[in-house]
This record gives C-alpha cells, sequence and structure tokens, in this order.
C-alpha cells in the first residue's frame, strides 16, 4: 500500500526478538522499516515520486528478517488495518 509520508506508531512491542531489529527500528535514521499508526510493522521496499510527493511501498513484515521470529501474522495485520480482503 502506498504511503504519502510515513506516520510513526509505537515500534516498542517490535525489536525485542534480536539486536538487530532493534538497531534498525532505532538506531538508523531513516529507517526501512516503520511501524504504523495501527501498529503493523512495515518495510518499504520501493518509493516513487508522484505529484502528491514521495510515495513508499510498503510491505508488512510477519517474520523478523534477522532472526526469522515471527512478529505478527495476517489475521492480526487485516483486524489492525481493517483489510476485510484475508
Amino acid at each position: 500500500m502506498p504511503l504519502f509520508g510515513k506516520t510513526g506508531g509505537n515500534p516498542g512491542k517490535f525489536g525485542s526478538c534480536c539486536p538487530d531489529l532493534r538497531a534498525a527500528l532505532h538506531d538508523v535514521p531513516q529507517s526501512l522499516f516503520h511501524v504504523s499508526e495501527e501498529g503493523v510493522l512495515y518495510l518499504s521496499i520501493g518509493m516513487a515520486d508522484t505529484e502528491q510527493g514521495v510515495a513508499f511501498f510498503d510491505q508488512a513484515l510477519i517474520y523478523c528478517p534477522f532472526c526469522g521470529r515471527r512478529l505478527q501474522d495476517k489475521a492480526e495485520i487485516a483486524k489492525r488495518t481493517g483489510d476485510q480482503a484475508h
């Protein structure tokens, strides 16, 4: 889902699985990882310039890309985002 401008949720629930994800969320300026206001962890996998500004293509993460621990599931993401397709 493209987002115009990133909003910041609370990254506190994510990053406890390993030091690498914790650092990516908290220590890296302009990280490609972010937590939405709904509490879903996303990774920006693409971006494009549009008339409205920079648009990011974000993918919700199910597993930590560093250690493989399950972080959230599709049902939880759908519930938080209001997505009825899943």
